[in-house]
């Protein structure tokens, strides 16, 4: 079976309200990868202020949980 692949088709109900998009898997998972990677922005800036502590200082604090 072999099918054309088109952008975008909207789909519309009985009184013509937009209900559904149907989309070729690739730009899908185009527009995943997007909306991960905006994600993982929008999660990096509300730590990029953070206070941080030398990595000798952190190790040491996980090994003394470590053997809690």
């Amino acid at each position: 079976m072999r099918t054309v692949e088109k952008e975008a088709q909207i789909l519309y109900d009985a009184r013509g309200k937009k209900t559904h998009v149907v989309l070729p898997i690739k730009r899908c998972e185009e527009m995943l990868e997007r909306l991960e990677d905006a994600g993982d922005i929008k999660a990096i800036r509300a730590v990029l202020h953070e206070r941080t502590i030398p990595w000798r200082a952190a190790r040491n604090k996980l090994r003394k949980e470590a053997y809690r």
